[in-house]
């Protein structure tokens, strides 16, 4: 077995030292922008609803009320989206994925796998909206 030559320290030249920040100032001031701080015409806000219950069977989801409320542009929930095959694909790491279990983690389908899986997403001119929305 041989020992491993020492890595010299030039090469970290970062580590153990106070990086220089450069936006630090704008930070405690508050005047840095960040993307919350953004707004556009058009620009809707998104919201997810997300089920308080582990292993609950979903009997039904009316998204008439919210859909009704001014300002309110979608609603989206598994239904909206389209059925993947099983297949597994390859992707870059070569592991295969199967699209259908992502597809599933994404908005629950007839099943919530645990607490907090996202069950419908509502998009609304504003976030109180979209947040009302959500309640109905």
């Amino acid at each position: 077995m041989t020992a491993k030559a020492p890595v010299s320290n030039s090469r970290f030249k970062v580590i153990g030292t106070t990086p220089i920040r450069h936006d630090a100032m704008d930070k405690v001031t508050g005047q840095a922008r960040y993307g919350a701080d953004i707004s556009m015409p058009g620009l809707l806000h998104g919201k997810i609803l997300r089920s308080p219950h582990a292993h609950a069977k979903i009997r039904s989801i009316d998204a008439a009320k919210a859909l009704a409320l001014p300002g309110v542009k979608a609603v989206v929930t598994a239904a909206d989206l389209p059925v993947l095959s099983g297949r597994p694909v390859d992707v870059a790491e070569g592991s295969p994925l199967n699209p259908r279990f992502l597809s599933n983690n994404v908005l629950a389908s007839g099943k919530v796998l645990y607490q907090g899986h996202a069950v419908a997403g509502v998009a609304a001119d504003s976030v109180h909206t979209a947040e009302r929305a959500l309640s109905l």
